[in-house]
């Protein structure tokens, strides 16, 4: 049985009973099924459960820098398809639509949600996935189809493909299921470890936004600006309030944003769109923190994206793509050695071909 994704990924091979993770195979534990995708060098999890989730992912023999709750995936593997239940923290990365403030206003099954921005929808956040989680694996490759959502209108394809040079390819496709028109984005959220340097590259302070915090007694994040940068120390240094939370929004200058933890640097390429294509309540680039000092446990920052918002005719199609590569880094934890590193090697070097 699993215990925890914080162990080495070859670790979390092992428990698992996986045979050396050598290609992708499908366990289950109690109730909960996870596919292992392996290169020899990065591997990574994937579940179908909670709206279908990468769990883990990193370079062999390291931690996974993406953050997940596999205690609460066994405690509660299968969760009511109820709005009270859609916001639990399994954490993970996962796909929504946005914009969030639209979430509750296109349905009729919760007429009290209407206008709030929380919680997500079920139907695509909580609900088990169908597909190819018994085996039926091509190569390094999962794919996996959601329920139809009467709450967003959407029905959700994920597809996760891992190449033999570690590039994990994470593709959402989200379809209009009514007889109507609908218009959303597809939202990527991927949970990381809560003492993770994480950067975007912007043009200048103008391009970045905040938001307010959940409660006034929390700290609001701030990013530093400089070098076509903006980045966040994760040090809670400084923070005097019970916890730091809160987002910004990033119109980004470049298609990457990258995350340093636990030895490892993490890499996340996309298209870049032109600032009218997100939604306005939005940002093409997201980092959510919420950090509570001496407790990491409920911390965690968040690394999203989001594609362009589009108006979908009924039976049409939206895709949203992101690659992930992940590599080790052994330099100095500064922010212009972490800078250095990303600029002059990782993105020289990406595997995954977008730069």
């Amino acid at each position: 049985m699993i215990r925890h994704v914080s162990a080495p990924l070859k670790n979390v091979c092992a428990l698992i009973l996986l045979s050396a993770c050598a290609a992708p195979q499908a366990v289950r534990t109690p109730h909960v099924s996870y596919v292992a995708l392996d290169t020899g060098g990065v591997s990574a999890l994937v579940t179908n459960a909670f709206g279908g989730r990468v769990a883990a992912f990193g370079v062999e023999d390291y931690p996974s820098v993406v953050k997940f709750d596999m205690d609460l995936a066994a405690a509660d593997p299968r969760p009511p398809v109820d709005p009270a239940h859609a916001a639990a923290p399994y954490m993970g990365a996962t796909v929504w639509a946005g914009p969030q403030s639209d979430w509750w206003n296109h349905q009729s099954d919760h007429p009290e949600l209407a206008g709030q921005g929380w919680p997500p929808d079920p139907y695509v956040s909580l609900v088990e996935m169908a597909g190819e989680m018994a085996g039926e694996t091509d190569g390094n490759r999962v794919t996996l189809t959601g329920p139809e959502s009467p709450v967003s209108g959407l029905q959700l394809r994920k597809e996760f493909a891992l190449s033999d040079l570690g590039c994990l390819t994470v593709t959402a496709e989200a379809t209009n299921i009514r007889d109507e028109p609908v218009s959303w984005d597809l939202w990527n959220v991927i949970r990381v470890q809560p003492d993770a340097w994480v950067f975007a590259p912007v043009g200048g302070d103008e391009d970045v936004r905040y938001t307010p915090p959940n409660r006034p007694e929390f700290q609001p994040p701030r990013l530093s600006v400089g070098d076509g940068l903006a980045y966040a120390d994760p040090s809670l240094a400084g923070v005097t309030a019970p916890r730091r939370e809160g987002k910004a929004f990033l119109t980004p200058s470049e298609g990457w944003m990258a995350g340093f933890v636990d030895g490892q640097v993490f890499l996340v390429t996309f298209d870049l769109l032109p600032e009218s294509a997100i939604h306005p309540e939005q940002g093409q680039v997201e980092f959510y923190f919420s950090q509570a000092p001496g407790d990491p446990a409920s911390s965690v920052i968040e690394m999203e994206t989001h594609a362009a918002y589009r108006t979908l005719a009924p039976g049409e199609t939206m895709t949203a793509t992101q690659y992930w590569l992940v590599a080790p880094y052994d330099g100095a934890w500064d922010k212009a050695s972490l800078v250095a590193f990303v600029r002059h090697r990782l993105l020289a070097t990406d595997a995954c071909g977008t730069h």
